[in-house]
């Protein structure tokens, strides 16, 4: 690898730390739905402690949005065909998630079979 490469690699590494906090969250999900924008929103069954401190709502808002959290439009499309999949089976997800965002903006999630 060249030292220019190396370099990029460790500077995007390093901003992404800057910006965001990230923290996991387990879940079953109890709402998905697609936005205008072409990303998504997921609530939880079981509320993420670190999302949307401030917020009241009963079930708190994970945004799944390209652009957001160094998501990408083909991310959003496999975050969201898994999220589909985990909700129809009756399974948990497990989600990456900006906890100093009031957007919860997810990076990436699995599920375990």
């Amino acid at each position: 690898m060249t030292k220019n490469v190396l370099s990029a690699l460790v500077m995007s590494a390093l901003s992404f730390g800057a910006n965001a906090s990230g923290k996991w969250h387990e879940s079953k999900i109890h709402t998905l739905y697609p936005t205008s924008s072409g990303g998504f929103v997921i609530t939880f069954k079981s509320n993420a402690p670190d999302c949307a401190p401030n917020t009241t709502a009963e079930n708190k808002y994970h945004y799944v949005e390209a652009g957001k959290n160094a998501m990408t439009p083909e991310g959003v499309d496999k975050v969201y065909s898994l999220a589909l999949m985990a909700a129809a089976s009756d399974k948990s997800i497990s989600i990456f998630y900006d906890s100093t965002s009031s957007m919860c903006y997810v990076n990436r999630a699995y599920v375990k079979f």
